[in-house]
């Protein structure tokens, strides 16, 4: 995918893939319009995310590295009631950024169509006939 925003101290291999599409995940829901980390945590599970089993910490460690990098930004609120929250807004740079990973997904998916189709064609069952021939020729 568009090039990656470094590397996190003491990140797995797994968690940096999440945290990579954790992000435009969170720049759609931005583009939508502002959020706070939390409405965004919960706003995941369109994307088919299992929210009983993702760590909140990836989610803010993906909203801070965007935030480093420019794509969004981020304010805290102005709420009378509970503790302040940040607000977090996706910047020009983020909007091109989506549309960047936007490209590249569509292309990776034609190159997935193209893969299953190619696997399709050697993988259908093939007439016990054609299959007795083979074995023919191959045992003479």
């Amino acid at each position: 995918m568009p090039g990656g925003m470094g590397r996190g101290r003491g990140c797995g291999r797994r968690q940096r893939r999440v945290i990579s599409f954790i992000q435009p995940c969170l720049l759609v829901m931005l583009h939508r319009g502002d959020a706070h980390g939390y409405s965004l945590l919960n706003g995941l599970g369109e994307f088919g995310f299992d929210l009983s089993e993702l760590d909140p910490s990836l989610v803010y460690r993906a909203l801070r590295e965007m935030e480093g990098a420019g794509l969004v930004t981020s304010e805290w609120a102005d709420e009378s009631l509970g503790p302040q929250r940040r607000v977090y807004h996706i910047t020009p740079q983020g909007e091109a950024y989506l549309a960047e990973w936007a490209a590249d997904l569509r292309r990776t998916q034609r190159q997935i169509d193209q893969l299953l189709a190619a696997y399709e064609q050697v993988a259908r069952p093939r007439p016990a006939a054609e299959l007795r021939a083979r074995q023919a020729n191959h045992t003479s």
